[in-house]
């Protein structure tokens, strides 16, 4: 019985005593280890174990089932005596296994070599003395293995269709090794012998093809387990169907029953964008999700970080004594074709040979080794990875490997141990413990991580309380995920660290903080200036680790609202690019209309470019500078890839013009007003312009026919027959236009059948509508998410607006024609609501708010929020409108996309629910009046009140009239009564009567009480209006 059936759960019906002996005697090695030799201190060991569990308040069989045994009152003692005798009876058998294991080449080791693993796991602690030494032989065997066969895939990807034969093989390595040599140590090695690798790929390749066949072929025979499996298939059957016969055409079925289960393989490039520069080989075989696959297996892959002719060197002359000797010999080699190692470049010449700097640096060559050597050694002594004084008996045992190793100094380390282990003194020994401490974090990440993952925010703390709520949670967490692994744990490691909750809990702590460690110095360097990359991995980790750690969480914060603003950023640049304008031609281009743009959005009360707006300058710095960049690689990849070529091809057909006028054209589009010399006189864009114009001038008359051929372009037969009875009907009403879809008359001497050119476009039209009909789907459904979360936001925001209307008696209107209609220029309402932006209609709903108020009457601030509100509700009312149009237009082919039937009646529901706001109709009445203005001279008399000492605020005087002479004028007014008001005087002091000609009656104006204003003295009352005018 393997390690791993220690680690299950499943209870057995039949079970033999040995076979419960075994789990025991691993259990038991495992808790007590080096004590399990000795009696006494085994049941003090196992005791204080138990006491633990006791402590914590968890059940013994509830943290594993065996463990019952060991912890039942009195029973400790018996435990230790019958096992401890079975444990080193165990390490005896095992250490034959070990030995001849551990004493293979890697090339000789197979996977169940690597199974005794586990074992060492278990029993090492227990025997280490004579496990220690070849359970780290054998696990840096095993790790080894495991990177070289990610290195061989990785080169077996970047050569595929180049396995014809041995000479197509090197020829294409050579190519790629140049770069791909300097992504890892062992890529480096196998770069370094081209000759083997590929007498290895072409002997291997028909084996490989028939595994991919049989497992392909196995696949489809079991229909209901083929979704699980089609991605893994389908990635091995991209990436080497090539060279296979005829490309392998049970490949081309896999792909088809998958598409059907909606699972489709993305290569690591997909699609092809000529403003990016040319993905590297790394990309371009996914070189990265090979390295991520192998952090699933506990193997971490570094980028080199050492990488000089010294190293080199070192590596080239393996453990030759003659170094000066050997380095001149291999420098002569290497020097015939020095681009293959770019390291060396320097110390060769142009006809091939050494010079000078070479044949000094192979004299010194001893000399620099040894100065790197010792700075390794001082490295590895200060990591305690190796004991000088010990030398080559310093083989460190499991448990005994440091812990506070990063990623990025494993890989340091391992890079100089594959240059320099050969070399430096006790190098061997010291870098099998370097080997051994990666490969154990990496196993031991995987354990972490999927505790850790399912307790944050639980691991910080110190006093015994937590500790003990803390175990209990462990202990939960280790049986779900024992559970969702069909009752067995997903990994040993892991096992070891659910049945020691104690151990555990301090283990996850300390990893936890030290990650904590790393990922601040991390991000001390990264967070002011994130790259996209970063933003990605890094927001993950800050994820992972805040809720536990403190001193990560402002740095984290940092990185958050950088990677906000650059995403941010991002999309305002294509914003601006789709905008098809000039505006990001210059940075002072930029900034002029930003600033137009910044306030248009503030005024709409439209945040989502929040960030750009408030770094106007910087922004325009990036998104201009980062516009021309793509400009540059615009212009360079059409001249690599000679794309005008095409334009010298006479008479086009169709077919052509559709595969390549599109693409080419939507970036010449974006990016040609912002880059001048692609416009420019007789460059690229403007012979594409002219190169296409036949094209869009059919497609024109295409997707006029796609839209009365709707609900029949499923399927060819379907269209075909609709296509002849709508040329039928067209031939008669004389339509020219779409008519020349339904005959052949540009051919000169081959006239083809008019049934064979409708045959044609239906091709056409039904290959379009299944591509558009494999994204519309998922376009849709996060476009119907947006647009309701939206739509619950114009509501409240609609509700808001029409209760502060409501208390302030706004008056909002829609502006009236004489016959009473809404007056909307040329069209009426209806018209309007249909006007909206799509892909054949270049009309836009364009909404103006006036505000009127007469001159120095003063507005409420609950008018003017009120005006505000109302303002930003039409303005999202119409965006809405003219998002609900355009989803309409994508949702005509849904009778041809059944997929897209649901979801675009979704969408259809929510767009019902769209109403505008509620406008209080108002009857705009016209009146002419009369007013006559008096203009009178008098003589007076005044006399001043004694009292008035009493009035603060006012002062009151008697004028008594003595001559009175008059002018009288007449004028005509016309106006409209939109309102009434009410004017309130602020007079504090006891009113006065007073003359206001000769024979008037004197009036009583009251204080603090309203004057009502009657005919055409209500014109002052005309606060605030509002008109309403949609422009198409």
């Amino acid at each position: 019985i393997l390690a791993r059936a220690v680690a299950r759960a499943v209870k057995r019906q039949a079970q033999s005593a040995s076979g419960t002996d075994e789990e025991e005697v691993h259990l038991l090695a495992l808790i007590t280890k080096e004590d399990s030799k000795n009696k006494e201190e085994c049941k003090k060991k196992l005791d204080k174990y138990c006491e633990e569990l006791k402590n914590a308040k968890l059940e013994a069989e509830k943290v594993y089932e065996k463990l019952k045994t060991f912890c039942e009152n009195g029973k400790a003692k018996g435990k230790c005596d019958e096992l401890k005798d079975k444990v080193q009876e165990k390490c005896t058998t095992f250490k034959t296994k070990l030995q001849t294991a551990a004493g293979k080449g890697i090339s000789d080791l197979t996977d169940d070599d690597c199974k005794n693993e586990k074992q060492c796991l278990f029993l090492e602690g227990a025997c280490s003395s004579d496990l220690a030494k070849d359970c780290n032989k054998l696990r840096n065997l095993c790790y080894q293995k495991k990177r070289d066969k990610v290195a061989e895939d990785a080169l077996l990807r970047a050569v595929r269709g180049s396995l014809t034969n041995k000479t197509t093989c090197e020829e294409r390595l050579k190519e790629v090794c140049i770069e791909l040599s300097q992504e890892s140590d062992e890529l480096t090695k196998l770069c370094l012998d081209q000759q083997v690798i590929c007498d290895k790929f072409v002997s291997k390749k028909q084996e490989k093809c028939d595994v991919l066949k049989r497992d392909v072929e196995k696949a489809l025979e079991k229909e209901s387990e083929l979704r699980g499996k089609c991605l893994s298939l389908l990635e091995r059957c991209y990436f080497y169907r090539r060279d296979c016969n005829e490309h392998l055409p049970k490949c081309g079925d896999l792909e088809k029953e998958c598409e059907k289960k909606h699972v489709i393989y993305i290569p690591p490039v997909s699609g092809f964008d000529p403003t990016e520069p040319k993905p590297t080989i790394a990309e371009q075989i996914g070189l990265k999700e090979l390295h991520r696959k192998a952090e699933e297996d506990g193997v971490f892959i570094g980028k080199q970080h050492v990488r000089d002719a010294t190293a080199l060197l070192a590596l080239l002359i393996e453990d030759d004594k003659e170094i000066k000797k050997k380095c001149t010999e291999v420098l002569g080699k290497k020097c015939k074709n020095p681009k293959e190692h770019e390291a060396l470049s320097d110390l060769c010449d142009d006809k091939g040979s050494t010079n000078a700097i070479g044949t000094e640096k192979c004299e010194k060559l001893e000399e620099d080794i040894k100065k790197t050597c010792d700075i390794f050694t001082l490295k590895l002594i200060n990591n305690r990875l190796f004991d000088p004084t010990k030398g080559s008996n310093e083989i460190i045992g499991w448990e005994g490997l440091p812990t506070f190793f990063s990623k990025e100094d494993c890989a340091k380390l391992e890079t100089y141990c594959f240059y320099f282990q050969k070399r430096c003194q006790d190098g061997k020994e010291a870098c099998m413990n370097v080997k051994a401490t990666c490969y154990k974090k990496g196993l031991d990440a995987l354990a972490y991580e999927a505790l850790q993952e399912r307790m944050q925010g639980m691991l910080h703390g110190s006093n015994e309380t937590w500790l003990k709520t803390v175990q209990q949670e462990l202990t939960k967490v280790c049986g779900k995920l024992k559970e969702k692994n069909k009752d067995i744990f997903p990994n040993d490691e892991l096992f070891v660290l659910c049945i020691q909750p104690t151990m555990a809990v301090r283990k996850l702590t300390y990893d936890l903080r030290m990650r904590a460690v790393f990922l601040r110095q991390y991000l001390n360097e990264k967070r002011d200036f994130p790259a996209k990359k970063d933003c990605k991995e890094l927001k993950k980790k800050c994820q992972d680790l805040e809720k536990d750690s403190k001193e990560i969480r402002w740095p984290c914060n940092t990185l958050k609202q950088q990677c906000h603003r650059l995403e941010n950023l991002r999309k305002a640049k294509e914003f601006l690019l789709n905008e098809h304008k000039d505006t990001l031609k210059t940075r002072e281009d930029c900034a002029k209309y930003l600033r137009e743009k910044c306030h248009e959005w503030s005024r709409k009360n439209n945040d989502r470019f929040f960030l750009v707006c408030i770094f106007q300058e910087s922004t325009c710095k990036l998104m201009v500078d980062d516009v021309q960049n793509q400009c540059k690689v615009f212009k360079k990849n059409i001249e690599t890839l000679k794309i005008e070529d095409t334009f010298k091809e006479d008479n086009p057909s169709i077919a052509s013009l559709t595969a390549f006028c599109p693409f080419w054209h939507s970036y010449c589009d974006r990016f040609g007003p912002n880059c001048p010399y692609l416009k420019e006189g007789d460059t690229f864009c403007t012979k594409l312009e002219k190169y296409c114009k036949p094209f869009y001038e059919r497609k024109t008359l295409e997707d006029a026919l796609e839209v009365e051929l709707q609900g029949n372009l499923d399927d060819e037969n379907k269209c075909n027959l609709a296509l002849g009875r709508y040329c039928t009907i067209l031939e008669k009403l004389n339509n020219k236009g779409i008519k020349d879809l339904c005959k052949n008359d540009t051919d000169n001497n081959l006239q083809k059948k008019n049934e064979a050119v409708r045959k044609e476009v239906c091709i056409r039209l039904v290959k379009e509508i299944k591509e558009r009909c494999k994204v519309l789907p998922e376009e849709l459904r996060q476009a119907k998410k947006n647009l309701k979360d939206d739509l619950d936001v114009f509501n409240k925001l609609k509700k808001q607006a029409e209760d502060t209307i409501e208390k302030s008696n706004l008056v909002l209107s829609l502006k009236k024609t004489e016959d009473g209609l809404v007056k909307n220029n040329t069209k009426n309402q209806k018209d309007v609501e249909n006007a909206a932006p799509n892909k054949r209609q270049n009309s836009t709903v364009h909404l103006r708010i006036i505000r009127r108020g007469t001159k120095d009457v003063l507005v409420t601030e609950l008018e003017a929020t009120a005006f505000d509100l109302a303002a930003q509700v039409l303005g999202k009312y119409v965006e809405l409108k003219e998002r609900c149009k355009k989803l309409e237009l994508d949702c005509r082919i849904k009778e041809d996309c059944p997929a897209c039937k649901d979801i675009c009646k979704n969408i259809e529901n929510i767009c019902n629910k769209l109403k505008p706001l509620k406008v209080k109709p108002y009857e705009a009445t016209t009146k002419n009046i009369t007013t006559t203005t008096t203009t009178t001279t008098t003589t007076t008399t005044t006399v001043t009140d004694p009292k008035a000492t009493d009035c603060q605020s006012l002062q009151t005087t008697d004028t008594w009239v003595t001559k009175t002479s008059t002018h009288t004028s007449t004028s005509t007014t016309t106006s409209t009564v939109t309102s009434r008001i009410t004017l309130t005087s602020t007079r504090r002091c006891k009113p006065t009567k007073c003359t206001t000609g000769e024979g008037d009656e004197a009036g009583e104006v009251k204080p603090s009480e309203g004057l009502r204003m009657s005919g055409w003295s209500v014109m002052r009352g005309v606060l605030v209006a509002m008109m309403i005018s949609f422009m198409i």
